[in-house]
């Protein structure tokens, strides 16, 4: 079966098109789109927290708290998808840059899981809204006591630095 010219240029035009919408929207292509794909370090503060657990399976309303976290992230690389946390022992993470935002990723062998994720919404002058969240659970028993999920979100703002 032959397809005529003009269908065959149509689907021509409609695959360059696919291929070049999709290029501009992956940002490591189009780094002007999201600026914290040039971000290579963040000073990160979480002023409020909230955190809920289970009790005997049943999930309990979180608990909210007003005590400041702060922690530092160097060494982002948003097109190798690595970062570091400043600690006394280096911890290594991963970075996701996505349209508008980019998220950590923290992994433990113990089975936590920590994501941070940086908007590009500013909040106060400077600093680009942030939540944190992390997903603990360390299975074990003693007598009297059954080991329990506990989850808390962060939220707050990190500075970027270059």
């Amino acid at each position: 079966m032959r397809i005529p010219l003009d269908q065959r240029r149509l689907v021509a035009v409609l695959a360059v098109a696919g291929v070049l919408t999709v290029n501009a929207q992956i940002p490591e292509k189009n780094p002007e789109r999201n600026p914290l794909a040039l971000v290579k370090s963040l000073k990160c503060t979480f002023p409020v927290s909230a955190t809920a657990s289970w009790k005997g399976g049943i999930p309990q309303a979180p608990q909210v708290k007003n005590e400041e976290t702060t922690f530092e992230v160097e060494s982002i690389d948003a097109q190798e998808g690595s970062a570091r946390l400043v600690a006394s022992d280096p911890v290594y993470i991963t970075a996701l840059l996505t349209a508008s935002s980019m998220h950590f990723m923290e992994r433990t062998l113990q089975g936590s899981l920590t994501v941070t994720t940086v908007f590009t919404l500013e909040g106060t002058p400077g600093k680009l809204r942030a939540v944190r969240s992390r997903h603990d659970y360390l299975k074990m028993s003693l007598p009297g006591y059954v080991s329990e999920p506990a989850v808390s979100q962060f939220y707050g703002e990190c500075a970027p630095g270059k």
